[in-house]
């Protein structure tokens, strides 16, 4: 049996009052606020928790956004193509036409040549379509600078044939052949644009150099590029051995010897190959290919080159030229075939990029989905039931108005009342 004093119970009873008011507190932020954790020492599991969650919702938030700008750019490329197939379906009613004999006279002929070179100036156009950020889609990584605005240019010279006056004559590619990337999830990337050497190309290009490389060997290491593929070459390395090693990079490019020992390079699908000596290195240039005086590309090939393919734009070229000259077998026979492969790589490309459009729609829709569930997680850790929170804080008032009603009696006699 011990001692109880009023000062005890006046200390015992300010203690329950005070711990009311501190969980009272704690319940009234919690209302004010709608968290169930303030700062991390509240609970240290759901704080962390919590942070992960947040910090994944950013990242979906920036995957979702560069998914939309993705789908952006990827219907900017869907519309030039789809304008590029509408020309040249009409390219090809055109030669059909011309087969058949319809431009004999030097009328027709004119107009045949005046609605192609129209045609022409289009296709140009579309080639260095600026996207909605004012940068071209078909350029690669050169997208648009003070030096070179767009990445096809367009050389003119006056045509009495057809009296066509200023007429293209030719196109050179002066982009590159980067592919842009968004990441549209964790590890994943989506190429947003088509490199215009391959989607305005017609044909498979062949380059066969002119130097004989019997007794070449590379006199150091060194590290030659094949449509933006790194190859490295070793000290020493002979014709055979760097065939191999191209035909070894998984390049849409197979390498060959041709004639006595000629380095010869063929595509596998439609486009215009990029060579490039890296760095200090020579081995392109060695073997033919490369031009000295000029090795960085675009437009670096060796003067002695030959070259086999052409762009679409060179095939209405020449098929404008076979129209003038009133030449049905060839406008029949090999334009017409040139046609047809131009629009099945055009088609070809369409196709690629509906399959990335389609891709990029069920990413959007993972994306969205999981941005719910995460919310969903967070609220449960983060937010606090509102019913279940008021009641305990009812519940905890009345506890505290009865602790006031039992002190006020039990405290309230003092000495003088004894007195």
């Amino acid at each position: 049996m011990y001692r109880v004093t009023n000062q005890m119970i006046n200390n015992t009873m300010t203690h329950n009052l005070q711990r009311h008011n501190i969980e009272m507190d704690n319940i009234q932020n919690k209302l004010a606020t709608g968290r169930n954790v303030r700062i991390p020492r509240d609970n240290p599991i759901a704080a962390t928790n919590q942070m992960m969650y947040r910090t994944r919702l950013t990242e979906i938030d920036q995957y979702i956004s560069n998914i939309n700008e993705s789908m952006s750019r990827l219907n900017e490329v869907d519309t030039a193509l789809q304008s590029t197939l509408r020309i040249f379906q009409r390219i090809r009613v055109l030669a059909v036409q011309g087969a058949n004999g319809i431009y004999s006279n030097f009328e027709t002929k004119e107009a045949a040549a005046t609605e192609i070179n129209q045609l022409l100036e289009e296709l140009v156009a579309i080639a260095n379509t600026k996207g909605a950020t004012g940068k071209s889609i078909f350029g690669g990584f050169q997208t648009g600078t003070k030096e070179v605005q767009d990445p096809f240019v367009a050389i003119y010279m006056t045509l009495t044939a057809g009296r066509q006056g200023d007429a293209m004559i030719g196109i050179e590619y002066r982009g590159n052949t980067g592919e842009q990337l968004r990441e549209v999830a964790k590890s994943e990337y989506l190429g947003i644009n088509v490199p215009g050497n391959k989607v305005f190309w017609g044909t498979e290009q062949i380059l066969t150099s002119n130097t004989d490389a019997t007794g070449y060997r590379a006199a150091s290491n060194q590290v030659i590029v094949i449509d933006g593929k790194e190859i490295t070459i070793s000290a020493g390395d002979n014709i055979d051995l760097i065939i191999d090693k191209i035909n070894n990079a998984g390049l849409s490019v197979m390498a060959s010897k041709d004639g006595i020992n000629n380095l010869k390079l063929a595509t596998t699908t439609p486009h215009q190959i990029w060579l490039e000596d890296k760095g200090s290195g020579t081995v392109l240039q060695d073997l033919g290919l490369v031009n000295r005086n000029f090795p960085q590309p675009p437009n670096n090939l060796d003067t002695n080159v030959s070259i086999g393919g052409m762009s679409i734009f060179e095939m209405m070229i020449q098929l404008r030229d076979d129209l003038v000259r009133g030449d049905q077998s060839l406008v029949g026979g090999r334009d017409l075939g040139l046609i047809d492969m131009a629009l099945e790589n055009i088609l070809r490309h369409l196709a690629a990029t509906g399959a990335k459009t389609n891709r990029a729609e069920e990413l959007m829709k993972r994306a969205e989905f999981e941005k719910g569930n995460i919310t969903d997680l967070l609220s449960k850790t983060e937010g606090i039931d509102y019913s279940e929170t008021i009641m305990n804080f009812k519940w905890l008032e009345s506890v505290h108005n009865y602790a006031l009603s039992v002190g006020a009696k039990s405290i309230k006699p003092t000495l003088m009342d004894f007195l």
